[in-house]
């Protein structure tokens, strides 16, 4: 565990990186902007065909169904919560899928859907809550050289994400700095949030399994060539089906209001570190 008083000693030492003194106008300017009202305004999600949308393995697999259903594409991510408790923040962004990075590098809204089986009452996986909070910094920091200050539960862990930023292998920070190349002009910061509800299906690998065979596999075994019927065309599992009243897939325009839509179906939507769960508008 770092102190606060680790990270006010050292420079970046990365190839092509400057002095950690060079950042401070920066990260001062940042944080006094960080406390104004502005900051707490919630931010509201493009239409959901819009985002691109990321199943954190291996819970994340439940919304395969919903997805499809509602005929958007995924891709798949695992940031694991085991290594956020442990505080391993550089095997996270080490193992970062390059779909992800170059969406977020191109400005698109980043959608990180999974599921919690810890806290069942809230549902907020700590891979969301804390995962992307430091995946979110420390971009801010590479990318675009803001500092801004670092939440977790409305607590401020600025100083805590900030020694694990100067702490980062060289080879994982030349990863991440690959992607700057491709961010076009105007874009000037990271869309990255979480969606996310809780599970009653953790754990229970068979379950997950089952969802990827139906949902993934074409069919083929060593015994045959013949291809399965793909089922492409999903019906929501039991964990997905909206409550009485909800929106439909299909009834609705899915542009009209991407917070609704999720809420409809149990889904919470984690901005960020600053934002109690309370005031998350997708309750």
């Amino acid at each position: 565990m770092y102190t606060a008083a680790q990270t006010t000693t050292g420079l970046l030492s990365f190839e092509g990186g400057v002095s950690r003194q060079a950042f401070q106008p920066v990260c001062k300017a940042a944080r006094v902007a960080s406390d104004s009202a502005a900051a707490l305004v919630t931010p509201v999600l493009p239409q959901l065909p819009a985002c691109k949308h990321f199943l954190n393995l291996t819970n994340g697999l439940e919304a395969v169904p919903l997805l499809e259903s509602l005929s958007l594409p995924y891709s798949f991510v695992r940031i694991q919560s085991t290594w956020c408790e442990q505080q391993r923040f550089d095997l996270i962004l080490a193992n970062l899928d390059a779909a992800l990075l170059l969406h977020l590098a191109l400005g698109h809204c980043c959608l990180v859907w999974d599921f919690a089986s810890r806290n069942k009452k809230r549902g907020i996986p700590r891979a969301l809550w804390y995962g992307l909070e430091f995946v979110t910094y420390v971009l801010r920091r590479l990318w675009f050289q803001r500092c801004t200050d670092a939440w977790l539960r409305r607590q401020n862990v600025t100083s805590v994400f900030e020694a694990h930023y100067n702490d980062l292998q060289k080879t994982t920070v030349a990863k991440l700095r690959y992607y700057m190349r491709y961010i076009p002009p105007g874009v000037t910061d990271i869309q990255l949030y979480g969606v996310c509800k809780a599970t009653v299906h953790d754990p229970d690998p068979g379950y997950y399994r089952d969802i990827v065979h139906k949902h993934l596999w074409n069919g083929l075994t060593t015994d045959t060539t013949e291809q399965q019927p793909s089922s492409q065309q999903a019906t929501l599992s039991d964990a997905q089906e909206a409550p009485t009243g909800a929106v439909k897939p299909g009834s609705r325009e899915l542009g009209s209001d991407a917070q609704a839509l999720l809420a409809s179906y149990g889904f919470k939507v984690a901005f960020g570190g600053i934002y109690c769960i309370d005031d998350y508008r997708a309750m």
